[in-house]
């Protein structure tokens, strides 16, 4: 592996394809999202909307653990927004976010 694409990141990320719903710290509205990975650490999300670095927002992750029932399947979190890219998917305007967890607000 090249120097300028090694893997930053302090925590393994793992490949989970999963809805998600974010909002922003000063709404009551939820938008949804989609899971592209996730660790100890944080996640990756597609958007239809970019988020502003360093903007904190509230993640809901619907059905992360199918074989539980009720609430134990979801998990909450609170996050800081790390950086958002423009994918440049030309059917719909896609933005990959970087999430890194500030706090968790629910754990199964």
């Amino acid at each position: 592996m090249a120097n300028g694409s090694q893997n930053r990141r302090a925590f393994t990320r793992q490949r989970k394809e999963n809805s998600v719903r974010y909002s922003r710290l000063d709404s009551d509205e939820y938008l949804d999202a989609r899971l592209i990975d996730l660790g100890e650490g944080g996640l990756c999300m597609e958007t239809r909307s970019p988020l502003r670095t360093g903007e904190i927002i509230y993640l809901q992750l619907l059905n992360l653990h199918p074989e539980k029932s009720g609430l134990a399947a979801h998990r909450s979190f609170q996050g800081r927004v790390r950086w958002t890219r423009d994918l440049g998917c030309t059917d719909k305007t896609r933005f990959g976010i970087g999430v890194q967890y500030t706090r968790p607000v629910s754990r199964p």
